[in-house]
């Protein structure tokens, strides 16, 4: 064969390991975007699931440097090789949205490619063509970094037009929210009392980064609007500082203070001065709002150098509880705020929730509601999507509580279990995420937690929740009642097996895609 069909072929086959190397992208671009961009923990979750991949790019390129006669063979065999892992179906909780930036940073990505591809057929040095797909996590990563100084430049344009449209709105009254849990439910309480007085503008759930916060108000911020909920999280030090260059909150609620996302922040204590920027990023004369009898809070109470309150379930805090009664359908209970007080009926479940009301009826009171108002805010509440939400009540009552992911709210949710008397007591979980090294430990005393208010444990991903059976185990609980399930859709499977008439089934946390 002519040197000219060698070079047709390896072009051909350069094109197709370049359009193999774009599918295996996907997965790397993906999660790159899950990770918030943030090119370390990228990095950290990739490495492992590249790793078949790049052993069959260097066997091939050890074949073609012992036999480079047969490299005629050894292209197309890579290429069937890698197909699989590049066409695997994967079911994603939350699939990659081509945005703007995603589709920007593929056309740089397929230029590096291009370029490398281009450069070794020209020099007839074939060695890198066969390697792209196994420094596709390089790829990837410097394609991203490549496009940082162009993404850069349109965020703080997109920042810069949201801060000059709030400066437009002096008016405008401005409320953060942020915490370890109930941030959004919070968001969301808070939005339905202080209806009763204003026009509120309240972001949809989980916008809540920067670029989300721009977005909301850029897009949805009305010239009527006369309050703003904005809700702040954080995976990072910093990233609620961010927020606050343009977004000048006059009151400050922080939920509370419990361990989550510690995989990023390394301990308690950055995690608690993470949530303090909001506090420090209040404008001049602000309010902030605490929870009595949190640790971490209260360490922020003594640190804040602003007008601030206490709510939760002490007499001395601003807003109050007393005469609780809780049920599967929802809790009563005595308000208590500055000394008035109202009668206030929930459809939300558990004691927590209690707390989340709390919180809103301080700042809504500090925004000139009265109580009157606050507990008509209260009566006309419904349950947060995903956050022990009842979905069903026939034939068994299913608790939605998918979007917890951290220690307490799980406590929260066993709680409200507890509480449901009539059949058997199930819950299906595969436990927490990004508690990094005490994630065994909490899933210990998940485990002995189930077994105090449960019959029936559903445990999803065994290699993840070998611990939650071993805390299960050590409490007592009936080994036969612990099962175990390969994913989600086999937990409802098997659910629909064992499940009977009058139980009542708790579906505690759910996993990103970032770890399915």
């Amino acid at each position: 064969m002519s040197d000219l069909f060698y070079r047709r072929f390896y072009l051909a086959g350069s094109l197709l390991i370049c359009a193999v190397t774009l599918l295996l992208a996907r997965r790397g671009i993906h999660m790159l975007q899950l990770e918030s961009y943030f090119l370390r923990q990228y990095v950290r979750h990739m490495a492992k699931g590249l790793l078949p991949a790049a052993v069959i790019c260097v066997l091939a390129c050890v074949a073609y440097g012992f036999f480079p006669d047969a490299g005629i063979f050894v292209l197309p065999a890579c290429v069937i090789l890698l197909l699989p892992f590049a066409l695997k179906k994967r079911t994603e909780i939350k699939p990659l949205k081509y945005t703007a930036r995603i589709k920007r940073m593929l056309v740089v990505y397929a230029i590096i490619c291009l370029g490398i591809c281009a450069l070794c057929v020209w020099r007839e040095f074939y060695y890198p063509i066969y390697l792209l797909p196994a420094f596709n996590t390089v790829l990837v990563f410097l394609s991203a970094l490549a496009s940082k100084p162009a993404e850069w430049a349109i965020r703080e344009g997109y920042i810069y037009s949201a801060s000059r449209r709030l400066k437009e709105r002096p008016d405008l009254k401005i409320v953060g929210i942020t915490g370890s849990y109930g941030k959004t439910s919070v968001k969301f309480i808070l939005s339905e009392i202080l209806k009763q007085k204003y026009s509120v503008l309240t972001p949809p759930s989980s916008y809540n980064t920067t670029m989300g916060v721009v977005r909301v108000i850029r897009e949805r911020l009305r010239s009527d609007d006369q309050i703003f909920i904005c809700e702040m999280g954080a995976r990072h030090k910093g990233d609620i500082k961010d927020i606050c260059r343009f977004v000048h909150p006059d009151c400050a609620i922080i939920t509370s203070i419990g361990p989550q996302h510690l995989e990023t922040f390394g301990s308690m204590e950055r995690l608690r001065d993470s949530k303090f920027e909001l506090i420090e990023g209040l404008k001049n004369g602000g309010t902030a709002f605490f929870p009595w009898g949190n640790e971490f809070t209260e360490q922020m109470y003594e640190r804040a150098r602003c007008e601030k309150y206490y709510f939760g379930f002490d007499k001395s805090c601003l807003a109050s509880a007393e005469d609780i009664t809780e049920g599967p359908q929802g809790s009563s209970f005595t308000l208590l705020l500055d000394g008035s007080q109202a009668l206030c009926h929930t459809k939300l479940l558990g004691r927590h929730n209690i707390q989340n009301i709390l919180s809103a009826a301080a700042c809504a009171y500090k925004l000139n509601l009265n109580i009157e108002q606050i507990a008509r805010g209260i009566q006309a509440l419904e349950p947060v999507e995903h956050r022990l939400q009842i979905v069903s009540t026939s034939p068994m009552t299913v608790i939605d509580d998918a979007f917890n992911s951290s220690p307490n709210g799980a406590k929260a949710a066993l709680e409200v279990l507890s509480g449901f008397k009539n059949g058997r007591r199930i819950i299906v979980t595969p436990g927490f995420v990004e508690l990094g090294a005490g994630q065994e430990e909490y899933h210990y005393k998940l485990g002995v937690q189930i077994a105090a208010s449960a019959d029936i444990a559903i445990l999803v991903l065994p290699e993840r929740t070998g611990e939650i059976k071993r805390g299960l185990l050590a409490s007592g609980f009936d080994a036969k009642a612990i099962y175990e399930a390969a994913s989600l859709k086999e937990a409802a499977e098997l659910l629909g097996r064992i499940g009977a008439a009058g139980d009542t089934v708790l579906f505690e946390n759910d996993l990103p895609d970032n770890y399915a």
